[in-house]
């Protein structure tokens, strides 16, 4: 009897190793999508990263002097500004939440595939988040949807409310108001853009996403045209805020 019981004991520790170490594994795996999106060190990625900071500035520019704007954005631009110049020019400091590094996008047709590096203590996952998108509303100007479809530590399902929140508080800081609600039991985040603005200057006309890329258009508004956009204020519950 002792020996089977001491026979017991060393199968269940190995059996709970062994879990350990799957588990361990699957925490750690690195998703196809996350090495596939990354764009290898050179040249080309330097010119990449270049053309996304220069569609960024024209869309400023847009923003600021024309009555309309627009600009389409690779995946394979944006990710080489991801790796170029987020973190040499402190950007990534500035809006990144603690613990999250080297973020990486992957565009399909209303869907966005966010993944980076989440680090706790000596331990880091890669964490994938897809997200379907689009523009809430008319009603409100500035609002975009985003619907959390599926979040995975490696290859593990999560629910990381943490993480979450330190996104919404991060979104706060930069002036993105965010609203949480759940839509056939799926969170979604309403980020409102201009919030701490007491009348938007913008407002933005159409958001699509196709392979590998995504494309925003918009028009600058003004204090007396915002009554005419919006008509006389109501209360808007969430449906209504995020209807398609």
């Amino acid at each position: 009897m002792k020996r089977r019981s001491v026979l017991f004991g060393i199968g269940a520790g190995l059996l709970l190793v062994s879990v350990g170490a799957v588990l361990v594994l699957l925490l750690l795996h690195e998703p196809a999508v996350y090495a596939r999106v990354g764009q290898p060190e050179g040249e080309e990625r330097k010119q990449l990263c270049g053309q996304f900071n220069s569609d960024l500035i024209r869309l400023y520019d847009e923003i600021r002097d024309q009555p309309t704007f627009g600009a389409t954005f690779s995946q394979e631009s944006i990710n080489s500004y991801f790796d170029e110049d987020f973190v040499r020019t402190g950007v990534a400091k500035s809006v990144l939440p603690e613990g999250v590094n080297a973020p990486r996008v992957a565009f399909e047709p209303d869907k966005i595939r966010l993944a980076f590096r989440y680090h706790v203590g000596p331990w880091s996952t890669v964490i994938t988040i897809d997200m379907r998108v689009w523009l809430a509303n008319k009603r409100e100007p500035n609002v975009i949807a985003l619907e959390l479809q599926s979040l995975h530590a490696g290859s593990v399902p999560i629910a990381a409310q943490s993480l979450l929140e330190q996104i919404s508080e991060t979104a706060r800081q930069n002036g993105i108001e965010v609203i949480w609600y759940r839509y056939h039991g799926n969170p979604v985040a309403l980020l409102k853009f201009q919030a701490n603005q007491p009348h938007p200057t913008i407002q933005f006309v159409d958001l699509q996403l196709d392979t590998g890329q995504l494309i925003i258009t918009g028009r600058a508004i003004d204090a007396g045209t915002i009554s005419s956009i919006l008509g006389p204020v109501q209360p808007t519950s969430i449906k209504e805020l995020a209807a398609n």
